[in-house]
């Protein structure tokens, strides 16, 4: 059973470090400035003078703690206890392997048609969002409008029409403002409702309230006396997901230019992309307590290591626009505080101006937003990359905030909790303090239908606690194991207790590690000036402010910049060396993708070329040996090489049978009298740059369906070439569920694969791959080629023209990134096919490097544009 770390342990680990060799320096804020000036990091600042550092000097200067500046091999104290919480030797995870439930409107899994309903005003902007959504769809996709001006869909056609429309072939709009016929307003609308209560509630559908503002919309006062009338029991209950509408939809009508100029106000566009990044949000797997798995919606990616939130306090949101710019460069995401805002002050809380000023939020980062993932919309491919992050807060009037902790006020702050989840809300900060059976059923609300990643939380006004008190206070922002992050904040009397909180999260995981329960990231600080150094200290989801801003959300806090710059200097951010190795890869983009990713979220890490015939010429040098090691990325020939020098493999690793990411950590062996150890892991991302592409590429549609007869066909993956692409496309094609066939001309290949991954080998690709086919009554529905470019391999025109239920314009992937179009490539376009090239497969299997190196989510866009501007022809642009 694993040890639990008590305090006297902790001081233990920071005292008993002998294999670091230290160099104590007392430093003052002067030679910091001067040490600044000399590293490296000199693209870093300090704070502008030294008083506005007063609490992190009491760290600095004085003889009760010092900084520890290495020579050789040397590690801070600090830094010693964040790693405290890595497990002996725990194997990588690798993949995308579902651990717990599955999501109510999870793509691959929810396969019924998204719904907007409302009451539109005189531009029908329900139907306007609708047709929005068709680009992203199928190319037959369409709008089926279940209200029309002169009838209503009765429930037996609605189930007729489910019976052939999915999620990727059409939306659903039901727009209580659209019928003019002959039955009474009344009867109308009583028809409406009980379809409304139907598709969401009997049938389960996903549902979305198009909440449009009647005066902004210019509706008729009928129809805004219905809107009224009806938002809370049929449009509210009814929906999963809102979002709001003023007079978007006339500006674009009236004047495109004029909405650009307007600043509290969104665009159409900017509405389009709401509704988008809804849809987006909704299909998402739901994130998993405790799970360090590396997809889009794992709190251990989001609130990894050094990540940062900035604190919004603006009682207006639109005041923050000249701020947003500079803030959304240092940042990972935004707070959305709630209880500042006056349109949420009581007793006329205004629940659309609050949802409103959250979308114009998110709408104004877009442009500015470079540290921010990926956002997959799984239906045909499509991806959002503006996508600033929000953590969604009302923080109560005795935890540190204003809004009211009287009955009626936490009733009202749980109502508007459950606002943050209908607006799709990246992070959901709830605290934990309240009536247990409320929290419990507000989860229950949580789990059973929403993807949002809550951040349990807990801030002590303005009394110190015990260590034993503040560990209690970290489970119980775990909220019984069902949190995905826990905040706390404690008040001191004095700064020499500035690192008690950090310790009592620590203690904390080791005491859930032992009963084997989730261990979540903690972000563990100190309130007021007393609490700065808690703020360098604390390396997860750090609450910061901005350079540019005219104040503090809260006292005591720091900006990222001084943060990190801070962290770097103290070896809590040591930087770190990483490289691509191979032979003759001289052409390799890795080094500009991963430079601009350490360089975006402002890490001090380097990444070069090692270009070797032997790898053992690695392994003996200075770099492999070299306490600044973090990793490499792994290529041809060096792919199999590598794998007897690594301690761990991933299980991806082990059944492709190659490595091409080592990712170096430092772990606690315990038995070794608490030492660090270095491991050395070897994983594989090859197979994930060709999973996500597909996936996505595929959405929704079911690996088995029917052909155009009504047969049943399973889907199969066709796989060209014999070499260690093969097998990473092989692995990913058993994870997407397909059936694998193989081609090559070296048949003996071929049969290796499907020997050690399942699958059948074709002869040829006319009769032997159709006979195949005929045998499993299969369809291609997806071909990876890992081909070398410079074979100009072609498909038979049967497989891409549509005319054999064998193959239905099937993904064609080409792994190759040079040249960007490859012969293959362009005869696929031709034929109107989905297609996939080797510069997605680079940036993606990238960015999971990037991840897996860093524990934090990685710049996608960042690293996607720089793949492509080295990829694109000069001839074609972005």
């Amino acid at each position: 059973m694993p040890q639990i770390i008590t305090p006297e342990k902790l001081e233990r680990r920071r005292r008993n470090n002998n294999k670091m060799t230290k160099t104590r320096v007392s430093m003052n804020y002067a030679l910091l400035q001067i040490l600044l000036v000399l590293s490296s990091c000199s693209s870093y600042s300090l704070p502008s003078s030294p008083s506005s550092m007063f609490g992190i000097r009491s760290k600095l200067i004085g003889t009760s703690t010092a900084i520890y500046m290495s020579t050789e091999t040397e590690t801070s104290a600090a830094q010693q206890q964040h790693q405290i919480i890595q497990t002996k030797k725990t194997p990588l995870p690798s993949g995308l392997t579902k651990e717990t439930r599955i999501g109510k409107f999870e793509a691959g899994h929810y396969n019924k048609p998204v719904v907007l309903l409302g009451c539109s005003g005189q531009e029908h902007e329900i139907s306007k969002l609708a047709s929005s959504l068709l680009p992203k769809l199928d190319q037959d996709a369409n709008v089926i409008e279940l209200v029309k001006k002169n009838s209503i869909a009765s429930l037996e056609e609605v189930e007729q029409l489910l019976s052939k429309h999915t999620l990727n072939n059409a939306v659903l709009t039901l727009d209580f403002n659209l019928y003019e016929g002959d039955d009474s307003d009344e009867d109308a609308t009583a028809q409406m409702t009980k379809l409304a209560n139907y598709i969401h509630q009997d049938l389960g559908l996903l549902c979305i309230y198009i909440n449009v503002h009647p005066d902004h919309a210019n509706m008729s006062a009928q129809g805004a006396a219905k809107k009224n009338a009806l938002e809370q029991d049929v449009f509210i209950k009814n929906t999963d997901y809102e979002m709001c509408i003023k007079d978007e939809a006339i500006k674009l009508l009236q004047d495109n230019s004029s909405e650009e100029e307007c600043t509290n106000t969104q665009s159409w566009s900017d509405a389009e992309w709401e509704l988008t990044r809804l849809v987006s949000r909704a299909t998402l797997s739901p994130p998993v307590p405790g799970s360090t798995e590396p997809n889009i919606n794992t709190a251990h990616l989001t609130m990894g290591p050094h990540t940062f939130f900035l604190s919004l306090s603006f009682p207006k949101i639109e005041q923050v626009k000249p701020y947003l710019p500079a803030m959304c460069e240092d940042v990972d995401a935004m707070e959305f505080r709630t209880d500042l805002l006056d349109c949420a002050k009581q007793p006329t809380t205004d629940r659309f101006e609050i949802l409103y000023s959250h979308q114009w939020l998110r709408a104004n980062c877009r442009s500015h937003a470079k540290r921010v993932p990926v956002l997959p919309m799984m239906l045909s491919g499509h991806v959002l990359e503006d996508v600033m992050p929000v953590v969604y807060t009302v923080r109560t009037l005795h935890q540190a905030g204003t809004w009211p902790d009287d009955e009626q006020g936490i009733q009202e702050m749980f109502d508007l909790l459950h606002l943050g989840l209908r607006s799709g809300v990246e992070v959901l900060d709830v605290e934990s303090a309240w009536d247990e059976q409320r929290t419990v059923e507000f989860m229950d609300t949580v789990e059973d239908r929403y993807n949002s990643q809550i951040l349990g939380s807990h801030h002590v006004v303005p009394h110190e606690v015990s260590m034993e008190e503040a560990v209690g206070i970290f489970t119980q922002c775990q909220l019984k194991s069902r949190s995905h992050g826990a905040k706390v904040v404690l008040s001191i009397e004095d700064s020499s207790k500035d690192s008690m909180c950090h310790d009592a999260g620590v203690i904390s995981s080791s005491v859930a590690r032992s009963k084997h329960e989730p261990i979540v990231p903690n972000v563990s600080l100190i309130l007021g000036e007393k609490g700065q150094y808690s703020r360098i200290l604390n390396t997860c989801f750090t609450p910061v402010t901005h350079e540019s801003l005219p104040f503090v959300a809260a006292p005591g806090q720091l900006t990222a910049s001084e943060i990190m710059t801070t962290r770097i200097l103290m070896g809590l951010c040591p930087p770190k060396n990483y490289a691509i190795l191979g032979h003759n890869i001289a052409y390799s983009v890795s080094p500009q993708m991963h430079n601009a990713a350490f360089k975006t979220t402002s890490l001090p890490h380097v990444y070069s070329r090692l270009d070797v015939e032997d790898v053992e010429e690695i392994i003996s040098g200075e770099f492999w040996n070299d306490e600044r090691f973090g990793g490499l990325s792994v290529t041809i020939p060096h792919k199999q090489n590598i794998m007897p020098h690594l301690d761990i493999l991933s299980d991806a690793a082990k059944e492709i049978g190659s490595v091409n990411t080592v990712i170096v950590k430092d772990e606690v062996i315990e038995e070794v009298d608490d030492e660090l150890t270095r491991v050395l892991y070897g994983d594989n991302t090859d197979w994930i740059g060709i999973h996500k592409p597909i996936s996505r590429r595929m959405g929704s549609s079911s690996v088995e369906g029917e052909n155009k007869d009504g047969q049943q066909q399973r889907g199969c993956a066709l796989i060209l070439g014999g070499g260690g692409t093969a097998r990473a496309a092989a692995y990913a094609a058993a994870k997407l569920g397909l059936d694998r066939i193989y081609y090559n001309r070296t048949p003996s290949k071929a049969e290796e694969l499907a020997n050690t991954f399942g699958g059948d080998v074709a002869s040829d690709l006319e009769d032997g791959l159709g006979s195949l086919l005929d045998e499993k009554n299969g369809e291609i529905k997806v071909v990876i080629s890992t081909l070398p470019a410079a074979a100009e391999f072609e498909l038979p025109a049967w497989m891409l023209d549509g005319s054999s239920s064998r193959s239905t314009k099937p993904i064609i992937f080409d792994v190759n990134y040079k040249p960007y179009n490859t012969k293959l490539l362009l005869q696929a376009e031709k034929a109107g096919c989905a297609v996939v090239r080797g510069s997605e497969m680079l940036w993606e299997q990238g960015v999971s490097q990037f991840e897996l190196w860093t524990g934090r989510t990685a710049p996608y866009k960042v690293m996607k544009d720089v793949v492509l501007e080295n990829c694109l022809p000069k001839e074609e642009d972005n």
